[in-house]
């Protein structure tokens, strides 16, 4: 049984890398399909439905593997942290790194959502999450952050939701800025915002 288990797991995680091979590839991402990931993993078509489901299962997964991979676990660190500005600046950075592990499997993943109907919803629940965690930053630490009132607070969460976004890091690397450069810019901003309410 306990074989079993194994060797089910990590024919997950080839199904999983090889499918963010094809949407990290350079092939159209309208001819992705659960039999190009099957061919690409070496496992029959069956297996990756068994594993699977439905292609929005699998890239809902695949999502929950490159947050494992950027080490998403990192935002404990986040809310753990006493002071206020470490922790937005953390924040920023834990976000800004992990958009940059695998930033072209990233962009064409949030692409999809665009070509494929109902996958949207992948990156709008990991949006949602992204801004849940920037409202809870700013709650736990809103008293040394000047008490915005809850106006501010919400303009102020959406402002650092679009800061810490995939899209404001992606377009800030295009200029030729390292993520860490970004990372440092970024939590600059976050901090001059707070301050500022």
């Amino acid at each position: 049984m306990a074989l079993r288990q194994e060797a089910a797991l990590a024919t997950r995680a080839k199904v999983l890398e090889a499918t963010r091979a094809l949407i990290g590839g350079n092939g159209d991402l309208r001819e992705f399909s659960m039999g190009a990931v099957a061919k690409k993993a070496g496992v029959a078509r069956m297996t990756v439905y068994y594993q699977f489901h439905s292609r929005d299962e699998l890239l809902t997964a695949l999502a929950d593997h490159l947050a494992h991979r950027g080490r998403m676990h990192r935002m404990r660190e986040v809310f753990m942290e006493p002071d206020a500005e470490a922790s937005l600046r953390r924040l920023v950075e834990v976000f800004v790194a992990f958009w940059g592990t695998d930033r072209v499997t990233l962009r064409r993943l949030r692409a999809m959502g665009v070509v494929s109907p109902g996958h949207d919803q992948v990156a709008l629940n990991r949006d949602a999450w992204r801004r849940e965690a920037v409202e809870k930053v700013l709650a736990k630490f809103g008293t040394r952050l000047g008490s915005p009132r809850t106006g501010n607070l919400r303009g102020l969460a959406a402002i650092l939701t679009t800061l810490t976004s995939f899209e404001t890091f992606d377009s800030l690397c295009l200029n030729g800025q390292t993520p860490e450069d970004v990372a440092r810019l970024l939590g600059e901003v976050a901090v001059l915002l707070v301050k500022a309410k």
